[in-house]
């Protein structure tokens, strides 16, 4: 009777344990297949190559050719390279852009694709110069471009910029005199004074646009007085004669 019973426990214990080890090895297999490892760590979401795909892995505000690649969808070909000293892409033919690769959906022209290739090709040349000949002229010229998309492209995004740094100027200006002399908003802007600040306020974020702009005007300032300067370090320590002197 008793080895009847230590039989079955042993049995028991025995399909118990099976049981346990199955049960592990699928949660082994399981995690093995849905987490990729790496030096026996799991690999993070840049490892991966990210937590998003397809067009959304290029990142924000990345390039259509970018978009392109990540999805799958950019097509095969030679773009934007130099082989054998002559510019090499299969969207330029006969010395300027095929405006018909540029087509989107619609089969209207993209302006914008045409100047990012343009910028990219004045880039690629400029890292890489080669000789210019006869054979290989470029034809194509940027006025071919309307100059609305060039508004849309360049001065629509300047212009928004520049409309909230005279907006942030001229309120924290407008703060200022408020609190200096009482006068508020209204007041102020029905006021000489308050439209004097207006403009000054308006055109100074014209006039200076980035900090880079103080260099620039620095830079002129000094080649209109270049010359003046060279001529009276010439006369340093040199008696210069009288104007009266014959």
């Amino acid at each position: 009777m008793n080895v009847q019973a230590f039989g079955k426990a042993r049995a028991f214990t025995a399909a118990r344990s099976q049981k346990r080890s199955c049960v592990r090895t699928r949660v082994v297999v399981k995690a093995d297949a849905e987490t990729a490892t790496k030096g026996g760590r799991k690999l993070g979401p840049l490892e991966r190559g990210g937590t998003l795909s397809g067009a959304d892995a290029a990142g924000k505000d990345a390039g259509e050719r970018a978009k392109q690649m990540m999805a799958g969808e950019a097509k095969a070909g030679e773009f934007l390279q130099i082989r054998d000293g002559r510019f090499v892409d299969d969207r330029w033919e006969g010395g300027r852009w095929n405006l018909s690769k540029f087509a989107n959906a619609a089969g209207e022209t993209d302006w914008d694709k045409v100047i990012d290739a343009e910028m990219a090709r004045r880039k690629l040349l400029e890292d890489s110069p080669i000789p210019s000949t006869n054979e290989d002229a470029v034809i194509f010229d940027t006025a071919e471009i309307p100059w609305w998309a060039w508004v849309r492209r360049f001065h629509l995004p300047e212009a928004e910029k520049l409309n909230g740094r005279a907006a942030m100027v001229g309120y924290f200006a407008a703060l200022a005199v408020d609190q200096l002399t009482g006068a508020g908003l209204l007041d102020q802007q029905n006021s000489f004074l308050g439209k004097v600040l207006l403009h000054v306020a308006v055109f100074g974020i014209l006039i200076i646009r980035t900090t880079s702009d103080l260099g620039k005007y620095k830079n002129l300032i000094d080649e209109a007085t270049f010359y003046d300067s060279q001529w009276n370090a010439a006369w340093v320590g040199v008696q210069r004669p009288s104007e009266k002197e014959q």
